[in-house]
C-alpha cells in the first residue's frame, strides 16, 4: 500500500530574513515622510536659501559694467526713443544723447508730468482723445420755487363813499369776474346830494348858454367840479351821462371790477354799512403768475433779468410753462445761501395756482449774446471789412514761404528776400496800429538778408519768423498756415503744410521739428469763435435759420451773434480737490498732465479759461486710466517713459514725426 504525499512545505524564514523584510517596509514608509519634511523645509526657508546662494555664488562685477547699466541713450527731438546702446534716432536720424537713468528730464512749461503708454495699453484701456474746440454752450440750473400772485395784477376794491351795501352781485370767494362786471350796489345820501348838485349845475349851465350871460364861465366850472366829484367817487363817465340824460339822480352807486380775475377775498355782506376807504373785495388776475425761485449763490453767475425759465409741476407732469426772470434779489439769504429770482409765468388756463411747488430749469448761455441785424443784401455789404482790417498779408506770406522753401533746400533766394522786404514795407505804410508795427518788424529783418551767406541768413531767419508769427496772429492770411518749432536752434518758422520741412537744418535734418500751432484764415477764425442766427432764450445753445416763434413762450426769435467758448468734455477733466487736470496727447501714446482753469460745468462740457489751446487733443475716454498709471508710478511720470526699463523698441512710435 503506497502512501500519498503533497508538495513540500517551504522552510520557515530565518530571523535575519524577517529583520530584512521589516527594514524594507520601514524604508518605503519613511522615504515618503522624509521627502514631505524636506519639501516643507525648502518651501519655508526658500528666501533664505536663495539669498545665501546669491551671496556666495554671484560673481563679482566690474565697476565699469555697473556704470554702463546706469546710463541710457535717448533722442532730444523724440524723447520716447530710448536705447541702452549708442546709435541714431530711427525717426530723425540724429545721434542719441547719453544721460543717467535716474536723471529728471526737463518738461515743457506748464506740463506737470508725462506718461507714455504702448499701443497695446492704449487699445486695452480703450483710451480715446478729443480735440479742444469752440462750442455753443449753456449752463442748466435746476431749482424749486413757490407759485405766487402777480402783484401787478391784483386789485383791492374799496368803498369810495360811505353808505349801505344793499346788494352784493359777487357773493363768494373764488368767483371769476370780468373787467367791467358789477360788484355791489351802495346806497349813500352823500351820493344822492352830489347828483342833485350835478343836475342843478347842468341846468344852470344850459340857461347861461342860451342867454349868453356873463356867468357862463362860472356855471361851467361849477358843472365840471360837480361832474368830477362823481367820477372820483367811482361813477363812470357813462353813468354820469345817463344821470344827465335822465334828469333824475341815481339812488344807488354800482361799483364795477377794474380787472378780470378771481375774487380772493370778500369782506362785506349785504346790509353792512361801510365808510370811505373800507375794503370790499380783492381780485387777482391769474393769467400770469409769479414764481419765487431760489438760486444757489455759486450758480447765480449769468442769471439776469430776461433769462428764460422752464417751469414744471407735479400736478401737470407732461406740461411745460414758459417764464422770464423779471427781478433778482440784491442780497443772499444767509440761512439758505440762495438768491431769490422772481419768474413771470404765462398761465392762460389758470393751471398754476398760488401756493404750488414748482420745479424750474434756468438755461444760461455761457458765451456773450449780441443782438445783430438780420442778413440782408445791405447788411452783407456793410459787414465787408474796410480800412486797415481789409489789408491783406497774403503777399508777405507768399514771399516768406518761398524764402523758407529755398533754405530747406540749402540755398538762398535773393528775389524772395527782396520781395518780402518790399511787401512788408508797403503793408507797414498802409496799415495802422499793431499791424503796422509787426509789418515794419518783418521789413526790418528781411532787409538784413541782402548780401549774406546761407548760414548768416538762417541766423536772421529766427527773428524774421518771430515777427511773421506776430504779424499773422494780428492779421491772418487767406490760407491755413502752420507754426513749427525746431528744438535744435530753439526757433520757430511758418509753413503751409503740416509735414515738417526744416529751413534751419536743410537737407541734413529736414524732418527735425514739430508743429506747435495753426494760423487759420480770418473767416475760419470768425466762424470758430462766433455763430450768427435766430436765437430762442429757451434753447441758448442752439441757433435757428428762420425767424419763427419760440416753441414754448411764443416770443419771436431775435437775430444775434452768439459767442462760442473753448470747451473740453467733462470726462476729460479730473478734479483733484485743489485743481483740475487734463492729459494732453503730445504724440501717439504720450500724454502730458496739464493743470487747467475751467468755468462751472455746462452740460457735458467744461468751458476752458486757461491752460489749453484750440486743436490740442486730450484724453477723454479712459482718462482716469492714464491718471491711475501716472499716480501708480510717479517716478516714471516725472521722467520720459523707458528710463527705468520701459520698452526699448521704437516701432510703436516710429511712424510719428514732429
Amino acid at each position: 500500500m503506497s502512501q500519498e504525499t503533497g508538495p513540500p512545505k517551504p522552510p520557515a524564514p530565518s530571523i535575519a530574513r524577517r529583520a530584512w523584510w521589516l527594514f524594507e517596509i520601514l524604508n518605503v514608509r519613511l522615504r515618503f515622510i522624509f521627502l514631505m519634511v524636506l519639501v516643507g523645509f525648502v518651501v519655508g526657508y526658500w528666501e533664505n536659501i536663495t539669498n545665501h546662494a546669491d551671496r556666495w555664488l554671484r560673481p563679482a562685477r566690474a565697476p565699469e559694467l555697473v556704470t554702463a547699466e546706469e546710463i541710457e541713450y535717448y533722442c532730444p527731438m523724440h524723447p520716447s526713443v530710448i536705447r541702452s546702446e549708442p546709435g541714431n534716432c530711427p525717426i530723425c536720424g540724429m545721434p542719441l544723447s547719453k544721460r543717467p537713468k535716474s536723471a529728471q528730464v526737463a518738461l515743457p512749461e506748464g506740463v506737470l508730468g508725462r506718461q507714455e503708454l504702448t499701443p497695446l495699453q492704449v487699445r486695452l484701456g480703450r483710451i480715446g482723445t478729443t480735440p479742444v474746440e469752440y462750442r455753443l454752450l449753456s449752463r442748466e440750473i435746476r431749482t424749486v420755487g413757490i407759485v405766487d400772485y402777480d402783484e401787478t395784477r391784483r386789485a383791492f376794491i374799496a368803498a369810495r363813499i360811505k353808505g349801505r351795501i344793499d346788494k352784493l352781485l359777487v357773493n363768494y370767494v373764488g368767483q371769476y369776474v370780468k373787467q367791467g362786471d358789477p360788484l355791489v350796489w351802495i346806497y349813500s345820501p352823500e351820493l344822492l346830494t352830489a347828483q342833485q348838485e350835478l343836475l342843478v349845475a347842468h341846468r344852470q349851465l344850459s340857461v347861461q348858454t342860451e342867454s349868453g350871460g356873463l356867468g357862463q364861465a362860472t356855471s361851467r366850472s361849477i358843472y365840471e367840479a360837480a361832474r368830477q366829484k362823481l367820477i372820483l367817487w367811482g361813477i363812470t363817465e357813462d353813468q354820469v351821462d345817463q344821470i344827465l340824460q335822465r334828469g333824475t339822480p341815481e339812488t344807488h352807486l354800482t361799483i364795477y371790477s377794474p380787472i378780470s380775475g378771481f375774487v380772493t377775498d370778500k369782506k362785506v355782506l349785504e346790509g353792512h354799512y361801510v365808510n370811505e376807504g373800507d375794503d370790499l373785495y380783492t381780485i387777482a388776475d391769474l393769467s400770469r403768475v409769479w414764481m419765487q425761485a431760489k438760486v444757489f449763490e455759486d450758480e447765480s453767475a449769468g442769471v439776469e433779468v430776461g433769462t428764460a425759465v422752464e417751469v414744471t409741476c407735479t400736478a401737470y407732469p407732461n406740461e411745460m410753462f414758459a417764464g422770464r426772470i423779471t427781478f433778482i434779489a440784491y442780497e443772499v439769504d444767509p440761512a439758505t445761501r440762495t438768491v431769490a429770482a422772481r419768474v413771470d409765468i404765462v398761465n392762460p388756463d389758470f393751471e398754476l395756482k398760488p401756493g404750488m411747488y414748482a420745479q424750474a430749469v434756468i438755461r444760461v448761455p455761457v458765451g456773450k449774446v449780441t443782438e445783430a441785424e438780420p442778413p440782408t443784401a445791405t447788411a452783407a455789404a456793410a459787414t465787408q471789412p474796410a480800412g486797415p482790417a481789409a489789408l491783406s498779408t497774403d503777399g508777405v506770406t507768399k514771399a516768406y514761404l518761398a524764402l523758407t522753401a529755398a533754405y530747406a533746400q540749402d540755398r538762398t533766394d535773393p528775389a524772395a528776400a527782396t520781395e518780402l522786404s518790399q511787401r512788408a514795407k508797403t503793408l507797414a505804410t498802409e496799415a495802422r496800429g499793431a499791424l503796422s508795427l509787426h509789418a515794419a518788424a518783418v521789413a526790418e529783418q528781411a532787409a538784413q538778408l541782402a548780401g549774406k551767406e546761407l548760414s548768416a541768413q538762417r541766423g536772421v531767419l529766427k527773428a524774421l519768423s518771430t515777427a511773421m508769427v506776430a504779424l499773422l496772429r494780428a492779421q491772418p492770411a487767406g490760407r491755413l498756415l502752420y507754426v513749427a518749432h525746431c528744438p535744435m536752434v530753439n526757433a520757430d518758422w511758418i509753413q503751409d503744410s503740416d509735414t515738417i520741412l526744416n529751413p534751419y537744418m536743410g537737407r541734413e535734418m529736414p524732418k527735425c521739428g514739430m508743429v506747435t500751432e495753426t494760423v487759420k484764415p480770418t473767416a475760419v477764425v470768425e466762424n470758430e469763435r462766433f455763430a450768427t442766427g435766430y436765437f430762442c432764450p429757451m434753447t441758448p445753445n442752439r441757433l435757428y435759420d428762420k425767424p419763427e416763434l419760440c416753441p414754448i413762450d411764443k416770443f419771436p426769435f431775435k437775430y444775434v451773434k452768439l459767442e462760442k467758448v473753448l470747451a473740453v468734455p467733462a470726462a476729460a477733466v479730473i478734479n483733484t480737490g485743489t485743481r483740475h487736470i487734463v492729459y494732453r496727447e503730445s504724440a501717439p501714446g504720450v500724454f502730458e498732465m496739464l493743470a487747467v482753469q475751467v468755468a462751472p460745468r455746462a452740460g457735458e462740457f467744461y468751458p476752458v479759461l486757461a491752460g489749453l489751446q484750440p486743436g490740442e487733443r486730450i484724453a477723454t475716454q479712459g482718462a482716469f486710466l492714464v491718471d491711475a498709471e501716472n499716480r501708480l508710478n510717479p517716478a516714471a511720470a516725472a521722467q520720459y517713459f523707458g528710463a527705468s526699463g520701459g520698452p526699448q523698441q521704437g516701432g510703436a512710435l516710429g511712424g510719428h514725426q514732429h
